[in-house]
């Protein structure tokens, strides 16, 4: 029966090489901003749309 791996293996660089620095190429920053902005923007504005329904909740009971 086969070990399966742990995550830590499923996740590690294969073709490591001691000494040698990981460099990003020509259009990988680009697309990591895309990324986070396609990811952060949506989870701000869920946020901000549950905290006005809470406010207009707590003001249509108590006002």
């Amino acid at each position: 029966m086969s070990k399966r791996p742990s995550m830590r293996e499923m996740l590690e660089k294969k073709d490591k090489q001691k000494g040698k620095e990981d460099r990003l190429e020509k259009g990988d920053f680009l697309a990591l901003l895309i990324a986070a902005s396609s990811t952060f923007w949506p989870i701000l504005l869920g946020a901000i749309v549950v905290l006005a329904l809470l406010i207009f909740g707590w003001n249509a009971i108590f006002a």
